[in-house]
């Protein structure tokens, strides 16, 4: 499944894992340790190595907007993946182009919770108010209420990674 340029792994999804490349030019340290900083702010965070960390909620959550969907993403990892090295074109096998350090960062997203409170919601709904529907249409509905909640964590993401990523100063 792809959307806004990032490929989401279906199976991860199925168990309430939200698992997506998202495609990010020049990430150099810095910037990996500003987006780190962004998710400290929120949760506890703990480098796993240069290029990658996790993060989960502690003792001290910090809640984001009451609105904000990734708000309610318990715990994931953020990985940068390294690029791959090109081979060049014309007569020279033994000649490589090395492209920038870093082509995407890895999003691994926990998101059961949410998706149990969305099932007992909607089961409470189907046998206490309308116990006449058919059971395709509570699960058709369970699935669209989860892309949606998918599309709105991804906005969510990319719009805290915007910020995390401004520079502070030009100076």
């Amino acid at each position: 499944m792809t959307g806004g340029g990032a490929e989401i792994d279906l199976r991860r999804l199925a168990d309430g894992t939200l698992a997506y490349e998202l495609p990010f030019a020049a990430l150099d340290g810095e910037r990996f340790e500003r987006i780190q900083r962004g998710f400290a702010e929120h949760y506890d965070v703990e480098r796993r190595s240069p290029d990658k960390f996790t993060f989960v909620r502690g003792e001290g959550y910090t809640r984001l907007e009451r609105w904000d969907a990734f708000g309610y993403v318990d715990r994931g990892t953020v990985e940068r993946v390294a690029a791959e090295p090109l081979p060049a074109e014309g007569e020279g096998k033994n000649v490589v182009i090395l492209p920038a350090g870093y082509r995407a960062l890895r999003f691994t997203l926990n998101m059961r919770v949410i998706l149990v409170f969305y099932a007992a919601f909607l089961l409470v709904l189907r046998f206490v108010f309308l116990d006449d529907t058919s059971l395709l249409v509570w699960v058709a509905i369970f699935a669209v209420t989860y892309a949606l909640h998918v599309a709105l964590v991804k906005r969510s993401l990319s719009a805290k990674l915007k910020r995390w990523m401004a520079r502070e100063s030009w100076n």
